[in-house]
C-alpha cells in the first residue's frame, strides 16, 4: 500500500506542474517509434532428424531454469529469453548460464539497443537470442536467466516472461524434416498504446519459400506470443485461413473469434492448456494448407461490426490493446525425399556504387536442403564477367551473407551473384541479378505535398486553418493511465485506469471543441524525394516529425539516378494545423553531394 500511496502523491505533484504549464504552452501530436521488429528467418535448411522446442513460461522474477534433454548434441540451437523491461527508456541487463557454465552477461538498453540479436520494442518488451549450439549436449541440459532486476545500476522491471529453446537433431531414424525458424518482435497494438499521438499497427506477416509438395508427410507451424491477454481476441492466419478454434463462450467473445494469445500454451486446438501469464506458445497441424510459398500472417483483432475501430474494452472485446508476435517455425517432413543442397540466392544489394568509387556487393544465400561438406563457390559479375568468386564454409544456419568490393565505371551495368555447390537439388534459383546506374555522388532533394485525409473525396480536402487547442482532460487521463503502465507488464488490463481515463475524457469532451472531440484521424502525406545526383542510390529512411517530435520512420527501397518517387507516408492525428518535418536518410547511411536538401518543413493544415 505503501508503494501506491507514494505512486499517486508522485503523480499529483507531476500533474500540478504539467497542467499549470498546458495553459501557456500547445501539445503536440507526437508518437514514439516502437512499432517493431519483423520477424526474419534466422535459420532455415533441411535434416534428417527434427527440430525440438522447449521452455519456461509465465511472467516471473528470476531466477528462472529451463531443464530439458536432447537425443544427440544438435546441429544447430538457440535460446530465445524474453524479458520485461517496463518502459524502453531503462536500461539494465540479462545473463545467461548454460549446463552451469560461465554465465555470459547481455547488456539491455533500450531504445537505444544496436545489438544484432537484442529485438526489443514497445515499451521496452525484450526478445532476446543466444546461439548456443556449441554449449549444448546430448542428454540433459539445463539454461538458467537471472537478470539486473532490484540491482542498485539497474531501472528495468526485469520480469521474465520465458525461456525458448529451438534445437535442431539429427537422427538417422527420422525422415528428412525441412524447416524455417524466424526471430522478431512486432509490437501489434492499437490506437492509444503509443504515446501522445497513438498510432496503430494491426498485422504482421512472415513468408517461408519453397516448402515443397508432401503427399503423406506432415507440416506444423509453432508460434510464441509475448504480452498476449486472455479474453481478447486476436488470430493467425497460414495461406489466409484461420488457425485455432473459435471461442465457445460467447458471453466473453463475439461468435466466431479465436484468442490464440490467451496466456494458455496449448490449447488454441481445443483442450484446456497450461496457464502461462502474458506468453503462449502454440503448434498448429498446417498440412492441408501447405504450399510451395507460404504466408503466415498475425492479427491483434478484427473490427467485427463495422465501425472502424477494433475495440479491446467491454463485454466483447474485438482485439489485443498489445501482443508481440516474436518467433515463428515452420517444419516438413518430406519422407522418401534424398538428402541434396538446394542453394537459392536473394537479389544483390550494392552499396556505394559512384563512379570511379569501390562499391560493395551484398548476397544473401540460403540453404532449403542439407548443409554439404566442403565448401561452396560465390561468383560475382558486373555485366557478364565475372570480377570475384568466393569460397565460403555454408553456415550451419543455412542463411549467410557474403560480400565482395568492385569499382565500377560511369554508366549502366548488370550486377548478378551466383551460388554453385556440388548436388545441388535445384540450380534454378542459384543466381539472381540487378541493374543499376553509376555516375555522380547522390542528391537527395525532399518536398511535402498537402496532408489528405482518409476516406475524404479530393474536393472535400480544404478545411480551415485552425490550431486545435490543448486536450487538457485528456491529458491529465493519459498521465493516470501511463502511471499505472509503468508499474505492470504488457498485456495486463487496469481496469481502475481505463474506468477513470475514460470518465475524465468524456467530462473534457464538453470543455474541447468539435474538431478535438473528434479525435485522431487517418492521413496520408504525400512526399516527393528526388534523386538530383548521375548515381542510383540505395535503401534509405524517411524520418517525419510532427509538431517537434519523431512520428515515424519510412522504408524507402532505393531511387534511380535522376529520377523522382513519391512516397505516401500515413500519420495518425487530430485535425488542425499542424508542424511537419520530414528528413531523407537522417543517420547518413548514403553518401550525398548535398544534405542541405534532404529535409523539408512547414506547417500545414490536417482537414
Amino acid at each position: 500500500m505503501t508503494n501506491y500511496m507514494n505512486i499517486f502523491r508522485n503523480i499529483q505533484i507531476w500533474l500540478c506542474v504539467i497542467m499549470a504549464s498546458v495553459f501557456m504552452t500547445v501539445p503536440v501530436s507526437a508518437i514514439y517509434d516502437f512499432e517493431g521488429i519483423p520477424l526474419d528467418t534466422a535459420a532455415q535448411g533441411e535434416v534428417r532428424g527434427d527440430v525440438l522446442t522447449f521452455g519456461t513460461y509465465g511472467l516471473a522474477a528470476p531466477p528462472i531454469e529451463c531443464a530439458f534433454s536432447l537425443p544427440a548434441k544438435p546441429v544447430w540451437a538457440r535460446v530465445y529469453t524474453g524479458v520485461w523491461g517496463g518502459t524502453e527508456r531503462y536500461t539494465g541487463w540479462e545473463e545467461l548460464s548454460v549446463n552451469n557454465g560461465v554465465p555470459a552477461r547481455r547488456d539491455l538498453f533500450g531504445k537505444d539497443d544496436r545489438h544484432p540479436e537484442t529485438l526489443v520494442s514497445g515499451y521496452g518488451v525484450y526478445w532476446v537470442a543466444h546461439d548456443c549450439t556449441d554449449q549444448f549436449r546430448g542428454g540433459k541440459n539445463t539454461v538458467t536467466l537471472t537478470t539486473s532486476r532490484g540491482q542498485p545500476e539497474s531501472r528495468i522491471d526485469g520480469r521474465a516472461y520465458a525461456i525458448f529453446i529451438v534445437a535442431i537433431v539429427e537422427d538417422a531414424k527420422l525422415p528428412l524434416t525441412r524447416y524455417w525458424i524466424a526471430e522478431g518482435n512486432e509490437n501489434l497494438h492499437g490506437e492509444g498504446w503509443s504515446g501522445t499521438n497513438p498510432t496503430r499497427h494491426d498485422t504482421c506477416e512472415v513468408v517461408f519459400e519453397k516448402a515443397g509438395a508432401i503427399e503423406k508427410g506432415a507440416a506444423d507451424l509453432t508460434v510464441v506470443l509475448l504480452a498476449s491477454t486472455k479474453g481478447q481476441p486476436d488470430y493467425i492466419l497460414f495461406n489466409g485461413e484461420d488457425l485455432g478454434v473459435p471461442m465457445t463462450d460467447l458471453s466473453i467473445y463475439p461468435e466466431g473469434a479465436r484468442d490464440i494469445g490467451n496466456e494458455h500454451i496449448g490449447d488454441a486446438t481445443g483442450g484446456a492448456g497450461v496457464e502461462a501469464r502474458y506468453v503462449d506458445v502454440e503448434t498448429f497441424d498446417v498440412g492441408r494448407l501447405l504450399k510451395e510459398t507460404n504466408r503466415i500472417v498475425f492479427e491483434r483483432g478484427r473490427d467485427l461490426d463495422g465501425d472502424d475501430e477494433i475495440s479491446t474494452t467491454g463485454s466483447k472485446p474485438e482485439g489485443e490493446d498489445y501482443i508481440h508476435p516474436v518467433s515463428a517455425i515452420l517444419t516438413v517432413q518430406r519422407p522418401g525425399a534424398s538428402p541434396e543442397p538446394d542453394f537459392a540466392v536473394d537479389t544483390p544489394v550494392v552499396t556505394g556504387a559512384y563512379a570511379g568509387e569501390e562499391a560493395t556487393i551484398r548476397a544473401m544465400v540460403r540453404n532449403y536442403g542439407v548443409r554439404p561438406d566442403g565448401k561452396i563457390a560465390v561468383a560475382f559479375s558486373v555485366d557478364g564477367s565475372v570480377v570475384k568468386t568466393v569460397e565460403v564454409e555454408p553456415a550451419r544456419s543455412g542463411v549467410q551473407q557474403v560480400e565482395t568490393g568492385v569499382t565500377l565505371a560511369e554508366g549502366r551495368h548488370t550486377v548478378a551473384v551466383r551460388v554453385d555447390a556440388a548436388g545441388d537439388a535445384d540450380p534454378a534459383d542459384n543466381e539472381a541479378s540487378m541493374q543499376l546506374t553509376v555516375g555522380t555522388v547522390p542528391d537527395l532533394s525532399v518536398a511535402i505535398g498537402a496532408p489528405i485525409r482518409g476516406g475524404l473525396e479530393a474536393g472535400a480536402q480544404a478545411a480551415p486553418t485552425q490550431q486545435a487547442p490543448a486536450p487538457l482532460f485528456a491529458l491529465f487521463a493519459g498521465l493516470v493511465l501511463v502511471a499505472f503502465l509503468m508499474m505492470r507488464p504488457p498485456g495486463r488490463k487496469i481496469t481502475i485506469a481505463l474506468i477513470a481515463g475514460a470518465g475524465i475524457v468524456a467530462i473534457s469532451l464538453l470543455a474541447i471543441p468539435p474538431a478535438t472531440a473528434a479525435g485522431y484521424l487517418d492521413y496520408t502525406i504525400p512526399v516527393t524525394i528526388k534523386n538530383g545526383g548521375g548515381s542510383d542510390v540505395g535503401a534509405f529512411d524517411l524520418t517525419i516529425y510532427l509538431d517537434g517530435d519523431k512520428a515515424a520512420v519510412k522504408h524507402v527501397d532505393g531511387i534511380g539516378a535522376g529520377a523522382t518517387a513519391t512516397i505516401d507516408v500515413p500519420l495518425y492525428t487530430t485535425a488542425g494545423k499542424h508542424r511537419l518535418k520530414i528528413v531523407a536518410d537522417e543517420e547518413s547511411t548514403i553518401k550525398d553531394s548535398n544534405r542541405a536538401n534532404n529535409a523539408a518543413e512547414g506547417e500545414y493544415v490536417f482537414p
